[in-house]
């Protein structure tokens, strides 16, 4: 509502003259010398207003083409920001399927480590109490080589059963710990 009332406030000198001008012009008694002043006058406001009209439009391209190139420079930088954006997704992905990977090997190590020791805790029963018993009732080595041949078949699955019971925990540690931070 304010800009409205500045508006027509810029332009009331110029309404004012409008009406006293065609008030003049529709009065047939008004003299030939006064026509002309107030002709003149008119001549001198519309050349002023057609100046202010050059300056204003002049004034509106040049913020027209500010506004443009401002535009322009925003979506240079809005499609820069997107590229960075896709390409740190990309990376993130590369950084997450690597961290995966790590975190497979270290889990595989670990696994390999604890069914190695428990081959070794079921080598060492089968050779300490199983086999002497074995021998001592059937009196036959090839049932102890069978139970080695079990133990060896059986690491397999073992290896598998315990690397991924270590990974759930893994990736619930992980999970947890990106949840913390």
């Amino acid at each position: 509502m304010a800009k409205a009332v500045v508006q027509s406030d810029v332009f009331q000198a110029e309404i004012d003259f409008l009406h006293e001008v065609r008030a003049l012009a529709e009065d047939q008694t008004i003299p030939e010398a006064k026509v002309k002043e107030n002709y003149k006058a008119l001549c001198n406001k519309y050349e002023r207003l057609i100046g202010e009209a050059k300056l204003l439009t002049s004034v509106s391209d040049r913020l027209h083409s500010k506004l443009n190139e401002a535009n322009e420079k925003l979506k240079k930088q809005f499609d820069e920001i997107n590229k960075i954006n896709d390409d740190l997704k990309v990376n993130n992905q590369l950084l997450q399927d690597t961290i995966d990977q790590l975190v497979k090997a270290k889990v595989g190590r670990k696994a390999s480590s604890i069914v190695l020791l428990i081959a070794i805790i079921l080598f060492i029963i089968s050779e300490g109490l199983l086999e002497p018993l074995v021998e001592q009732e059937f009196g036959n080595d090839q049932i102890g080589f069978i139970f080695k041949l079990g133990i060896a078949i059986l690491l397999k699955p073992i290896d598998v059963i315990v690397e991924r019971y270590m990974m759930r925990k893994a990736l619930k540690s992980n999970s947890s710990r990106v949840i913390n931070h």
